[in-house]
């Protein structure tokens, strides 16, 4: 490189060393100033990309979950001596409820009972449903799988998985007719909280769990209230 820079300045004596050391910084200035604006650019299109793709997976959960606890119903029995209230599990992370989902007057109105939990590790929500079993022949009412624990041993009718990259934290929060926060225990709301819930707060994160990554910037959160007009006058 020296000898090249002396041959230069003795071909052309217009240009001294200096100037062509300012020349080359300044070029390179120039390319640092190049390369970081394309990467700037590439990463402002890859967090769109992302946002893009966390808003529809999460509108998309959003969207079933109010659709169904919209429609959460108290389970009316023959007997009279055994209400079986809307919910019959709720914590943080999950929660079980009967509901009247089919609208339709043209089609057979019946009842289901669904149950949206969140798997941490995987990142995903679940919506999982059971049918009802008529007790009477007109089919006015149904049996359904009862348990006060997280889980059901029974058979589902349909499971999907709504959403993944979902991060991981409280999904749902309680409020009673009054808006009072019903807290759940380790094991989730008690039986009379349980019967005690009129409105469901529901807040999902879609993204990166790593919230010092950059790829959190990608995050998309999106929470809603959803109130029960068929539980606002009690049981």
């Amino acid at each position: 490189m020296i000898r090249l820079l002396h041959r230069i300045r003795r071909e052309d004596r217009g240009v001294s060393l200096a100037e062509l050391l300012v020349a080359m910084s300044v070029g390179v200035l120039v390319l640092a100033m190049a390369g970081a604006f394309f990467v700037s650019v590439a990463r402002a299109s890859a967090t769109g990309t992302g946002v893009d793709a966390n808003t529809r997976v999460s509108t998309t959960v959003m969207r079933e979950v109010q659709r169904m606890l919209r429609v959460a119903s108290n389970n009316p029995v023959q007997s009279g001596t055994d209400t079986q209230y809307a919910f019959q599990y709720a914590s943080a992370t999950s929660v079980r409820f009967f509901a009247y989902i089919n609208l339709n007057s043209a089609v057979e109105v019946q009842p289901v009972e669904v149950q949206f939990t969140l798997d941490p590790t995987k990142g995903t929500i679940t919506e999982t449903k059971w049918s009802g079993t008529p007790t009477d022949p007109t089919k006015t009412y149904f049996d359904f799988p009862r348990s006060a624990t997280a889980a059901l041993s029974d058979t589902p009718t349909s499971t999907i998985i709504l959403g993944t990259n979902v991060v991981p934290g409280t999904l749902f929060t309680y409020r009673d007719a009054g808006n009072n926060p019903l807290t759940p225990t380790a094991a989730g709301l008690s039986d009379a909280d349980l019967q005690a819930v009129r409105s469901v707060t529901f807040s999902v994160t879609v993204g990166e769990k790593d919230l010092t990554r950059l790829a959190a910037a990608d995050n998309v959160t999106l929470t809603s209230t959803v109130s029960m007009p068929n539980l606002q006058f009690g049981p």
